[in-house]
């Protein structure tokens, strides 16, 4: 059995990776950065039901003798750091020098470690709104000044992994929607719904690349796979595609699965979206989904999870 080392497994992704490669077969122990009890909210959800896929190891963030001493000790195969510093992510007034000193605050120290401990991988996460991504060509320029950050943050630990002979994988996200999000465009959409109230779509027009996150993290799961099977230190780049559409198609995608799911009118109103910040279209290119996938475990599951935050007074939080 393969061992994993997975940080930012408390995030709502990153819980769905942690399943994924648990049922892949794969041991993973997931180093958390605060004490056990310390994650309110949705996110205290997600470390408790992380428990039944990975190994918790609390108060043991990316900076620290305790990290590099795992990393270094633990006999891992492969370094999954999905971890990322998000704070005002979309803000335009993001700071990019900080947030990439953030991200590879101990970086380069931990894949020192993991290396010396027969480490064979790394796998880096990186966003669609990169410089680069989106399906506009290796010149495409960022959509924000987070992506700007993730995109020097993810050369970097390229480099690193270049410096310690191990192969590099690069997990390419989008949209990912699912049981366990929050503050998400479909959180203000079942917000409505509930108050009875039509959802409002502020930029419909948007094409926009919208994954189911069971069917993400298993792509993510076989590109782990692929990289382990690799003979010798290889780099791959992943970029899972989901539901690829414009956002008001998207969102009626969601109100016709929960309106008879939930008994709700699930209204929309789309805004005439007249400005354009973004690019008009920001998508991936590697299809995740079976060709026969209709969706209705999963929406079964999403729309029980939004049933159940509005029946205990939890859906009244931002977007």
């Amino acid at each position: 059995m393969t061992r994993i080392l997975l940080t930012g497994a408390s995030s709502f992704t990153g819980l769905w990776i942690a399943e994924a490669l648990a049922g892949a077969g794969h041991e993973v122990v997931a180093p958390l950065t605060r004490e056990a009890g310390a994650y309110p909210g949705l996110r205290g959800e997600r470390v408790d039901r992380l428990a039944a896929s990975a190994a918790r190891v609390f108060e043991t963030p990316l900076n620290s003798d305790r990290f590099r001493d795992l990393a270094r000790t633990g006999r891992f195969d492969l370094f999954a750091h999905h971890a990322a510093d998000i704070p005002g992510y979309r803000s335009p007034d993001y700071d990019v020098a900080a947030g990439v000193a953030r991200n590879l605050a101990g970086a380069g120290a931990a894949v020192r470690a993991a290396a010396d401990g027969g480490c064979r991988a790394l796998v880096s996460t990186a966003t669609v709104f990169e410089p680069g991504e989106g399906g506009e060509g290796p010149d495409a320029p960022a959509v924000s000044p987070y992506g700007v950050s993730k995109g020097l943050t993810g050369q970097t630990l390229a480099g690193f992994a270049a410096e310690a002979g191990l192969s590099f994988g690069r997990f390419v996200i989008a949209n990912p929607f699912g049981v366990l999000e929050e503050g998400r465009m479909a959180w203000s959409l079942f917000q409505a719904w509930f108050r009875g109230e039509p959802g409002r779509v502020l930029t419909p027009a948007y094409v926009r690349d919208n994954q189911p996150v069971p069917d993400l993290a298993a792509a993510y799961a076989r590109l782990v796979e692929q990289l382990l099977a690799a003979a010798g230190p290889v780099r791959i780049d992943a970029r899972p595609s989901g539901l690829v559409g414009t956002q008001g198609l998207f969102a009626r995608r969601l109100a016709d699965e929960a309106g008879p799911r939930l008994g709700l009118s699930c209204d929309l109103v789309l805004n005439d979206q007249v400005d354009f910040p973004e690019p008009r279209v920001r998508v991936n290119d590697a299809p995740c989904l079976p060709p026969d996938w209709t969706g209705e475990g999963f929406f079964d599951a999403y729309c029980a999870y939004y049933a159940r935050l509005a029946a205990e007074g939890r859906l009244n939080g931002p977007a």
